[in-house]
């Protein structure tokens, strides 16, 4: 099956930077900002949610038949009956949003340059390109959901639960954030094999997609200012 690319250790210690820098974590700790950084998080993610299942199946369509992994992972990521989507979808309720209401709020400029790149990487660049920035997108979702679910959930217990939503309720608000939080075995396989499969000849240097990628969700996360990946990775 292989191991995983080299550029990986680069990438976990650049999230878990992320996750020590970022005020979305220190406010989701604090109790009396975790509903309004969470009212946010929403707002800034949901543009980004809703045009995902469109870039994996572009990458879906462009990868090379013979490639089952990725074509079996990002079968399955690419959403086509919108169950993840609608997922995430039932926080709207806790975060006291409507559909409509997200769909006229203007788009935080960072997370337009994260959608960008993203269709950029996924529908104008190479499969290998699409299958790197997606690959990193999971794992920021998976990093972002183990980081902010314990949080939600202490504060949901404490506050929420029986005073303002029912169990079930704030069950199915959290149900997106639990589903990332779980290790997959079978993604992480196919994973592993995708990855293998485009023979990429960086090895311990991130790939342009992934680095990308990597740099606009730090940015998201509203991170202190760095050299961001992409740019090292081109300094000769």
């Amino acid at each position: 099956m292989g191991a995983l690319p080299g550029w990986f250790s680069i990438l976990f210690d650049r999230l878990n930077w992320g996750c020590t820098t970022s005020p979305w974590f220190v406010d989701l700790a604090d109790e009396k900002k975790v509903l309004q950084r969470g009212r946010q998080i929403v707002i800034d993610l949901w543009p980004f949610i809703r045009e995902l299942p469109v870039n994996i199946a572009a990458v879906r369509n462009a990868v090379p038949k013979h490639m089952t992994a990725a074509c079996n992972l990002l079968g399955r990521l690419s959403d086509d009956e919108r169950q993840y989507q609608q997922l995430f979808i039932q926080q709207f309720q806790l975060a006291e949003l409507t559909f409509e209401q997200l769909e006229t709020y203007p788009v935080n400029p960072r997370t337009q340059k994260l959608c960008e790149k993203m269709s950029e990487m996924c529908q104008k660049r190479t499969f290998a390109d699409g299958v790197h920035a997606i690959v990193v997108a999971e794992l920021v979702a998976t990093m972002y959901a183990r980081s902010s679910l314990p949080l939600y959930e202490s504060y949901m217990e404490k506050h929420v639960i029986g005073k303002k939503y029912s169990k079930e309720e704030v069950d199915a608000g959290l149900e997106w954030l639990r589903l990332h939080a779980k290790t997959h075995t079978r993604h992480a396989i196919w994973m592993k094999r995708m990855l293998t499969d485009i023979e990429d000849e960086s090895g311990n240097e991130m790939p342009e997609g992934a680095a990308e990628i990597l740099d606009r969700f730090l940015e998201v996360w509203e991170c202190p200012s760095e050299p961001n990946i992409s740019e090292l990775c081109h300094i000769s």
